[in-house]
């Protein structure tokens, strides 16, 4: 069961004008049971009066993440182009018209990039609506105090994921934690990265205690304990990294992404194979937190597997005619990231495919993920397929708390949690006697192999500050002529932004 939510596109964002109508939704139950419809007649004011409608317009913070048609969504927008995209495990081949995948891969993006406009308004978006719900929360009755709390919670979670991102993709951004005028918003600074951090982390830290541990099958997909933990090992493992190096957070990582681990059988669950961690069928049953998706023509499907795919024939059972988007000489997975992975490597041929059957029913060669589409699907639009896309996976948190040991110089003990991600990869596993250095080198594949495609592998390069010789080898590999700099780490302030709130542009 998904939650189908719809929300209002005449809702603005952050630096633009605020919020005009309100949310409205109709509960039908099961896959349908949250449906939100603009109704501009109703206003800020006369909205956000009884628990239902807090209900509601938290349905729709949650829907910010949810594609708006050509705009993609948190999943294509965040994880794919600006990260998957940004690494060596994507090779733009060919410009096709202005596409800015080709500028992000080839590290030609600028001010005016459009992706990264969409990024800074979708993210500001989410964190409006956010900022609109805890300005009102404590004015509306509650039939019990614990569902106000939970509904805090969520909110407060969402909000701080939202500048958890922006964070990571333009460091100092505006912080904004009530509701502002244009005016206002326009006078707003950019914030330091510590005073922000300061602040994500103390917002999910007071959120874990209003949260729930699990939800029926109505509520799934709505924030738990364990997400927030996950969330908040994530967040301190990147401060412990460039360009923050906090040592201080090293811990605070190691004991929430611990919590979860605690509670791994009881509210999280590891898959026994990799294969069932990627179908719609097993939507919200292994990841801690994923985007909610759903098929049918109601604008909540996922955008991403279209992008990553070529146009192929009506031979290949992946094919759909109305799920791709790009040729094959385009854009496609970087034989760097295909070489990553070892013999035997189950995950290999379950995440990448290198060939396709052209409408000429003659093989056609091309590397691209295969890992978030599903074969025999039934679609209106390329919008349209119905996985979930996993923000924080259980193996991510195994793995985190891997490296949290080493880094504390218990390399023994984290040996056991990489060589689980391994033997179900039907990989050999690595000895206990492994030195720390060696197992930084293994760690860090192992994390480039398991998650590739999800959008994590670039943030990883950041925060361990390898990714200036790691694309730069790989450009030169390549023959491109480009290098980066930690300056590249970064992407830049949009140009809106700069021309109406005057921002210091990034180096």
């Amino acid at each position: 069961m998904k939650t189908k939510i719809n929300y209002n596109k005449n809702i603005k964002t952050f630096g633009k004008t605020l919020i005009l109508g309100a949310l409205l939704s109709v509960m039908t139950g099961c896959e349908k049971d949250l449906m939100l419809e603009p109704e501009n007649n109703i206003t800020q004011t006369s909205f956000y009066k009884t628990e239902l409608q807090i209900q509601q317009a938290l349905s729709g913070v949650y829907s910010a993440m949810v594609n708006s048609s050509s705009r993609g969504g948190f999943d294509v927008n965040f994880y794919l182009l600006a990260s998957e995209v940004r690494s060596n495990n994507f090779n733009a081949i060919s410009q096709n018209g202005n596409r800015d995948y080709y500028a992000i891969n080839r590290f030609q993006d600028t001010s005016s990039t459009e992706e990264m406009e969409i990024l800074w308004e979708d993210a500001y978006q989410l964190i409006s609506y956010a900022n609109n719900i805890l300005a009102r929360i404590d004015d509306v009755p509650f039939a019990d105090p614990a569902t106000r709390e939970q509904y805090r919670s969520e909110t407060k979670f969402l909000r701080a994921y939202a500048y958890f991102e922006l964070m990571r993709n333009f460091g100092k951004v505006p912080l904004v934690d009530h509701p502002v005028s244009p005016e206002e918003a326009a006078s707003i600074g950019r914030t330091d990265l510590p005073t922000l951090y300061n602040f994500i982390t103390s917002e999910i830290e007071a959120s874990i205690d209003g949260l729930k541990n699990s939800y029926d099958a109505k509520n799934k997909g709505r924030v738990t304990k364990s997400a927030a933990h996950a969330l908040l090992g994530r967040i301190y493992l990147t401060g412990n990294g460039y360009p923050l190096n906090n040592a201080s957070y090293l811990q605070k990582a190691k004991d929430h992404l611990f919590a979860v681990i605690q509670v791994e059988g009881q509210y999280v669950t590891f898959a026994a194979n990799y294969a069932d961690l990627f179908k719609s069928a097993n939507d919200n049953k292994y990841h801690i937190f994923e985007i909610q998706h759903i098929s049918g023509g109601v604008s909540q499907g996922s955008y991403l597997p279209s992008y990553v795919s070529p146009t192929f024939g009506v031979a290949d059972p992946l094919y759909n005619a109305q799920g791709s988007l790009y040729s094959s000489s385009e854009l496609g997975v970087s034989q760097s990231l295909i070489n990553a992975y070892e013999t035997g490597d189950l995950r290999k041929n379950l995440t990448i495919k290198t060939q396709f059957i052209a409408q000429n029913g003659q093989p056609d060669f091309a590397n691209y993920f295969i890992k978030f589409r599903e074969a025999n699907v039934t679609l209106t639009n390329r919008y349209d397929w119905p996985i979930n896309f996993p923000i924080i996976r259980y193996e991510d948190v195994l793995l985190m708390y891997a490296e949290v040991l080493n880094n504390q110089g218990n390399t023994s003990a984290a040996v056991p949690f990489v060589n689980r991600i391994r033997q179900r990869a039907g990989l050999t596993p690595l000895s206990t006697s492994i030195s720390s250095t060696d197992f930084t080198t293994a760690l860090r594949k192992e994390r480039r192999v398991e998650f590739a495609g999800e959008g994590v592998y670039w943030h990883d390069l950041v925060r361990w500050n390898t990714a200036v010789s790691v694309i730069n080898q790989a450009a030169a590999d390549l023959n491109y002529n480009f290098t980066i700099t930690t300056n590249d780490y970064l992407y830049q302030i949009p140009l809106p932004q700069i021309q109406v709130a005057g921002y210091e542009q990034n180096p």
